[in-house]
């Protein structure tokens, strides 16, 4: 007589599969949700505090302009095209750089609330990423004001920064559940990635242009994918539309990062609340 025999390794890994595109989907449904705390995390920051915000743009607008007009002097650069140039790059390392700082503490910052109640995890990485993105948009206006300055602001590519803005977005919040997983089962993430994002603004393309690497050197940039979604980003405010082969290496790593989390949540998201 024939009998059925079923893997049970199989249907756990289904039913985790199902748990997980639920999570997605009650995180996104709950947008009221992280979007309170984001801002709310935003609000904190500034409580109790005379002019707010104005403090992080007024530091980081002096900061461009004072490096700006010098590093144009240095590598030869009209200071119409490399204040530009640096300020866009400058704020968006910053907000990179913040992602995946910030993304660490994904859960470990929220750990009062995922042992109280059974809220959908991804419902905190959204929460770090709108927060980072907010606090970004503080010092965007800089960029505005100094492409104005330049002349430029008429030649942004408004469309291609839309579908780059999209793009990133979509890596970022990939990124911060990787990194909000790996960090909540091993602390020392978080020490190492904060070491490795100061190593990393020098090897990017921020202060100086990839053009006056060497072709032997020129891999620095090309295996280095915060170089790609900062070309990606930075090229429409300089008027310029990405490269088809920049487009189609961003879409790559979007995929690549959607598969490793794709699996890696598939296995820790039900252990996450445990190691907090």
């Amino acid at each position: 007589m024939a009998t059925s025999t079923t893997n049970p390794t199989v249907s756990v890994r289904q039913r985790q599969v199902q748990l997980l595109w639920l999570d997605i989907w009650s995180a996104m449904v709950a947008w009221r949700f992280w979007c309170f705390m984001g801002w709310n995390d935003v609000a904190k920051q500034y409580r109790r505090t005379f002019l707010g915000p104005v403090w992080i743009t007024l530091h980081t607008a002096i900061f461009i302009v004072a490096f700006g007009l010098i590093g144009a002097q240095l590598f030869k650069y009209p200071a119409e095209w490399y204040l530009p140039y640096f300020c866009a790059g400058h704020v968006l390392f910053g907000y990179f750089s913040a992602l995946i700082n910030e993304g660490c503490l994904t859960y470990i910052g929220s750990d009062a609330f995922l042992k109280q109640t059974p809220y959908p995890k991804m419902a905190f990485v959204f929460r770090t990423v709108f927060r980072c993105s907010i606090l970004m948009l503080h010092s965007a206006i800089i960029v505005l004001a100094v492409l104005w300055w330049a002349g430029r602001l008429g030649a942004v590519q408004w469309g291609a920064l839309l579908g780059a803005t999209a793009l990133t977005l979509l890596a970022a919040s990939f990124v911060v559940a990787i990194l909000g997983g790996l960090a909540a089962r091993f602390r020392d993430v978080t020490v190492a990635l904060g070491s490795l994002m100061q190593v990393s603004f020098f090897v990017t393309p921020v202060l100086w242009v990839p053009d006056q690497l060497t072709e032997r050197a020129q891999w620095v940039v090309r295996l280095n994918p915060l170089a790609l979604f900062l070309d990606l980003t930075r090229s429409p405010l300089m008027g310029e539309v990405p490269a088809l082969q920049t487009w189609g290496a961003a879409v790559g790593v979007v995929l690549l990062l959607g598969l490793i989390f794709f699996w890696q949540y598939v296995a820790i998201r039900r252990r996450i609340v445990y190691w907090l």
